[in-house]
């Protein structure tokens, strides 16, 4: 089985927000404890934009390939956006929620571009917590 190389998450120049932080470190945690990850990673291309709606704060997370790119504030054009509160937005980051159930509950708001549509949903799965007793 061929190693997958590291994915580099990093701020962009200028980037010094709390959320673009934070988004950094629940991506960084999620790779380097996966091998998995790290190759759904490698294979995902499009900018997410996600705005915290109580805070009035927004980062886009480019997803290059070989690395993730994270820049504070909403520089588009993005293949997908979540807005919501800050904590719908941190238990989606955890793995915790998934983006289509808290569309539908009225907590987070998913909207996708149509040449990209299920681009939310590779995040995702990218994020989503293992289950219980897993490895």
């Amino acid at each position: 089985m061929t190693a997958i190389a590291d994915i580099p998450v990093r701020l962009e120049a200028g980037a010094t927000s709390g959320l673009a932080s934070i988004v950094q470190q629940f991506l960084e945690q999620q790779l380097a404890d996966s091998t998995r990850r790290r190759a759904r990673a490698s294979h995902l291309h499009g900018r997410l934009g996600l705005t915290a709606t109580d805070y009035d704060a927004s980062v886009t997370v480019d997803f290059r390939g070989n690395e993730i790119a994270i820049s504070d504030g909403s520089a588009g054009p993005h293949d997908a956006t979540i807005a919501g509160p800050y904590q719908s937005l941190t238990r989606l980051l955890q793995g915790r929620s998934n983006p289509l159930i808290e569309h539908l509950r009225g907590r987070l708001k998913v909207t996708s571009r149509i040449g990209n549509l299920f681009f939310p949903f590779r995040v995702h799965r990218l994020m989503k917590l293992a289950p219980e007793g897993a490895h």
